[in-house]
């Protein structure tokens, strides 16, 4: 989608009909390449009306007061410069349940609640005591939210952002999953002490190569945060720490479960064995590309 100046004629910016604006946003974003123009207009208006679907279709003589309609043309006008809708509105869905967002978190993506099915399918399969699971990361905290819930486990979420972990307290305030949360702000595991064991790690840590930073679409590049996203040149710093320090950190018997790059498969499974890890597997997603890595450590 190309970026593209956006302004209203000084005759619309009174009160306008709800039809009407949807009409001319739609004209707007496919103006600029929007391939779902007429969806991205009308999630943005039950957006900022706080209604569904159903309701912009009942009712498209609704007259916006001014104040509504100027919200609108200011959402609009950030779609328009390519900004994610997620951030535009603020909250996203992920394992069908509503998560806050901002520019300092990722925006959680279906790759990883595909990383977490094959997680929750590990840990049920097994029929191993997962109690204490550490989510090294967190970033909105979706990982950390759905594996106290799922498993009602004790979960630590670490990130080094502190702007990050603000985003993923709410997000496990807002689930009434305090109790079974906590937060630690450290790169990695500078900040846990030694005697900390998990039965569990999991990790969506930065996996992109700085090089490919060019090939990625402006709404990720230009938008999400860099320190989330990029790791090298090569895609792998993250890796190269935090595989061998996380042998530490796992109960014998316990897991490490890494989601990855879809070109990393192959390495991330020899830095496992490398490591001491066993029973390594690399699955691959719904796309058929290689999306989880794991090892267990041996007892």
């Amino acid at each position: 989608m190309k970026t593209h100046s956006y302004s209203i004629p000084a005759q619309e910016k009174n009160a306008s009909l709800l039809g009407n604006v949807l009409h001319e946003a739609t004209g707007l974003l496919e103006h600029a390449g929007c391939t779902a123009a007429r969806f991205e207009a009308e999630y943005l208006m039950q957006a900022l009306l706080g209604i569904n679907r159903a309701a912009l279709f009942l009712d498209p003589e609704r007259r916006l007061n001014p104040e509504e309609t100027a919200s609108y043309q200011a959402m609009l006008a950030r779609r328009l410069q390519q900004e994610p809708l997620q951030y535009i509105i603020g909250r996203v869905e992920f394992w069908s349940r509503d998560f806050q967002v901002t520019p300092d978190v990722l925006i959680p993506r279906q790759e990883t609640e595909f990383v977490l099915e094959r997680i929750l399918s590990l840990v049920r399969r097994q029929g191993f005591d997962c109690r204490h699971i550490l989510d090294m990361g967190t970033g909105s905290g979706v990982i950390a939210d759905v594996l106290a819930a799922e498993l009602d486990a004790s979960v630590v979420a670490v990130d080094s952002s502190a702007a990050a972990l603000r985003v993923a307290v709410a997000n496990i305030n807002r689930h009434q999953l305090q109790d079974r949360v906590t937060f630690i702000c450290s790169d990695l595991f500078a900040e846990l002490g030694r005697q900390q064991q998990f039965d569990l790690i999991v990790s969506n840590p930065p996996y992109v190569a700085e090089l490919e930073k060019n090939d990625l679409h402006p709404e990720v590049s230009e938008y999400e945060p860099a320190q989330a996203l990029f790791a090298g040149s090569d895609g792998l710093e993250c890796y190269r720490r935090l595989i061998p320090e996380s042998v530490d950190y796992l109960r014998p018997g316990g897991w490490l479960c890494l989601e990855i790059g879809a070109g990393q498969g192959l390495v991330i499974r020899k830095m496992l064995h490398e490591s001491g890890f066993g029973e390594v597997a690399v699955h691959s997603d719904y796309a058929d590309r290689p999306r989880l890595a794991l090892g267990k450590k041996e007892c």
